[in-house]
């Protein structure tokens, strides 16, 4: 008889992605730390050996339940469309039904993009009952982009400005493959090596 492995509550889904991501900074000879608690923008804290170059971290995690499926994304905030100097995002992909995981290290900049074109594009397009979205606070990093429409919405790039279309068909599913395991845009790397 199997087992159902039971879902984790959100707050250790989150510390888990905070340890696997600080564990592989270790491993790669940084010095880095967790941010103290409750710290704003960041968890994570990475220094230089010398300690006078410090770089934040901020780490969001989502669990997919079955092997087969892709997690649709990444829980954001409308705060989040405000680039932050030097604070990178790891984007943690865990299963709960193995050990696969995957860290996508994604600049401040390009979520700022990706998090303000996809709210803009979301409210453009119809709801699913042919009304307005209402407006919120939450956000969205996205496999695939092309999702924020519904399935009958044929007519979609009626809706939406040049850059909005150019934005939806630059950023589909795959797009973020560029930036699994992309620890070379951490800028300390660059900064310890000199």
């Amino acid at each position: 008889m199997t087992t159902k492995t039971p879902f984790p509550q959100t707050s250790s889904i989150g510390s888990a992605g905070e340890h696997l991501v600080l564990s592989q900074l270790l491993k790669m000879n940084f010095v880095a730390g967790l941010a103290p608690e409750n710290t704003k923008d960041y968890d994570l804290i990475v220094l230089n050996r010398e300690g006078n170059v410090s770089f934040p971290i901020q780490v969001k995690t989502a669990l997919q339940a079955k092997i087969s499926n892709t997690s649709q994304g990444w829980i954001l905030r409308d705060k989040h469309e405000k680039p932050i100097k030097d604070l990178i995002f790891c984007f943690v992909r865990m299963s709960l039904d193995s050990r696969d995981t995957d860290i996508y290290i994604v600049d401040s900049d390009k979520v700022a993009e990706c998090s303000q074109y996809s709210h803009q594009i979301w409210l453009k397009f119809p709801n699913s009952q042919g009304g307005k979205h209402k407006d919120t606070t939450m956000r969205m990093l996205l496999h695939d982009y092309g999702k924020i429409k519904t399935k009958k919405l044929t007519n979609w790039k009626e809706y939406l400005n040049k850059d909005e279309i150019d934005f939806i068909e630059a950023h589909p599913q795959g797009w973020l493959e560029k930036y699994k395991e992309a620890w070379h845009l951490i800028k300390a790397i660059k900064k310890l090596d000199k």
